[in-house]
């Protein structure tokens, strides 16, 4: 343990932008502005440690899109899109993908996959203790003035505060030092997805196991479910197909049997499309997609679609507003080019896990293009990729735990997880 701690501090002090990024992911959504906070200040210091590559195919393709998408919004809706925001989002999906198309400047090779294993287990650590307070009645949750989006109705603490205004008792779920229950699954994924490539035999299997702890403390289904899939992408080569399908199904049946059971007419909402929290997260998009596609084919700016939901009856069938998906937010937002523009980004990621993983972030909330998400896809990606470009038997590296080797005086011995990426 010694050596371990050791060589963590000798990263450190070797790549303190990378080691220091990680430090400062559980303050990730703190500032007083969008451009006056730490997701901006953590970009900045990002593209000042990377080598950013304008590819002319990406650029076009978002310009074009995004022209297509406010002409048409001008010549034939009435709602006038917010410019400065519009050209924010423009911009911060440019950035990502110049990012992604690039190369770090940062030493990776002495970035020490430990720490963000130690971030994992400290934002769990904080969603226990949340949990456990919250049943006592005592607020653990970060107050909304440190929030970029301080006025936003739906943080944990203005969700408390209100309860304590009408006396009511809060139960809420964990957030550690997030504003939502799903941001903490996003991070969670973002830190295990890093933990799968710079860690080996049982520290990656304890920082999966970290990963799917706060998922389910914060009973955040999409993190859960996000950061399983990545795992099995990974994983997928030395895993027996059979034994995982009926898992699968056992894992499935044992949460929806107790659902449906208590509330029999569940499997019928469902399948009418009345069900509200099954609506929202899989009917009501695409329902919302099929309209925007074949009535706004060059899709509505992201600044005006609420206005075009609620007009054209999208956005009243349920409480909330179909835009908490940042995947489809992108569709939403230029049409069929939507597609292009998600096709040229998962290209740009370099296809298979990365483009998976930049896939399932997305999915996270609807805010894909902001500082943070530009964050986490792009550093995360580039570490995934230094890793396997100078990792020469990727069958060894996905193994689920490091081979015995022989020792001296012909003794089974047990190699220890590496600290750092090889």
């Amino acid at each position: 343990m010694k050596r371990i701690g050791a060589h963590m501090i000798a990263d450190l002090r070797a790549n303190p932008f990378a080691h220091g990024l990680i430090l400062m992911v559980p303050a990730i959504q703190f500032g007083l502005s969008y451009f006056a906070s730490v997701s901006a200040a953590l970009f900045i210091a990002l593209a000042a440690h990377m080598r950013m590559r304008i590819t002319p195919l990406t650029t076009g393709i978002v310009m074009i899109a995004v022209s297509l998408s406010l002409i048409w919004n001008t010549l034939f809706l009435p709602d006038f899109p917010n410019m400065p925001r519009e050209a924010r989002l423009v911009v911060g999906m440019l950035l990502l993908a110049w990012g992604l198309a690039g190369q770090p400047r940062h030493d990776i090779a002495k970035f020490n996959g430990w720490w963000p294993l130690l971030m994992l287990v400290a934002l769990a650590v904080a969603a226990l203790l949340q949990s456990v307070a919250g049943r006592k009645g005592i607020s653990l949750y970060v107050p909304t003035k440190f929030f970029v989006n301080d006025n936003d109705t739906a943080l944990a603490s203005a969700w408390v505060e209100q309860a304590r205004e009408h006396g009511y008792d809060f139960k809420l779920r964990a957030t550690a030092s997030f504003s939502e229950p799903s941001y903490l699954g996003g991070v969670s994924l973002f830190l295990n997805f890093i933990c799968l490539h710079t860690l080996r035999g049982r520290a990656r299997l304890a920082a999966n196991g970290t990963a799917l702890v706060a998922c389910l403390i914060a009973q955040t289904m999409f993190g859960l479910l996000a950061n399983l899939i990545i795992m099995f992408a990974f994983y997928h080569r030395h895993l027996n197909k059979s034994v995982m399908l009926c898992l699968a199904a056992f894992g499935l049946a044992a949460l929806a049997l107790p659902i449906f059971a208590a509330e029999p007419s569940r499997i019928e909402r469902i399948l009418s499309g009345d069900d509200v929290s099954t609506g929202l997260r899989i009917f009501q998009p695409f329902e919302v997609l099929n309209q925007v596609l074949f009535h706004a084919p060059f899709g509505v700016p992201e600044t005006t679609s609420l206005e075009y939901f609620i007009r054209n009856g999208l956005a009243e069938r349920f409480a909330d507003a179909p835009v908490q998906n940042g995947v489809f937010n992108v569709l939403f937002a230029y049409g069929w080019l939507g597609f292009a523009v998600m096709w040229m980004l998962l290209r740009t990621a370099g296809g298979g896990i990365y483009a998976l993983f930049l896939l399932l972030l997305f999915c996270q909330n609807g805010a894909s293009l902001d500082f943070d998400k530009i964050v986490m896809v792009t550093f995360a990606i580039h570490i995934a990729r230094h890793v396997r470009a100078t990792t020469t038997d990727l069958h060894a590296l996905t193994r689920l735990t490091e081979p015995r080797m022989r020792g001296a005086g012909d003794r089974r011995a047990v190699s220890h997880p590496s600290v750092q990426n090889l």
